[in-house]
């Protein structure tokens, strides 16, 4: 018997049909190890990064960035159309400070 690999109800056999019936949870269609309720739940606390079009865990959303002006102006520069008080993967900003870095400023 298969099941969830996150909360454990059974995807495949004679339980699975009771808990479709009932309970209305099956295999996801994108993940089939885990179920469509644990999908829609790991959707959850996801942002689509501004600059690059990544969905990504908002665990790792920018949060300092306030203090980093030099960064700011640059990301505006090449992206006018960014706001800070949305989210921004971490790799994108990454990229800026690498930047600053080559440059030595």
């Amino acid at each position: 018997m298969s099941k969830c690999k996150k909360c454990g109800v059974p995807l495949k056999g004679f339980l699975s049909k009771i808990c479709r019936v009932l309970f209305k949870i099956s295999a996801s269609k994108i993940d089939p190890e885990i179920c469509n309720k644990c999908e829609k739940e790991s959707e959850k606390g996801k942002y689509i990064c501004q600059i690059c079009n990544r969905q990504i865990d908002s665990v790792v959303s920018l949060t300092h960035i306030k203090t980093e002006e030099y960064l700011l102006k640059l990301i505006r520069r090449d992206h006018p159309e960014w706001q800070e008080e949305k989210d921004t993967c971490d790799r994108c900003i990454q990229y800026y400070r690498d930047l600053i870095k080559k440059a030595a400023i």
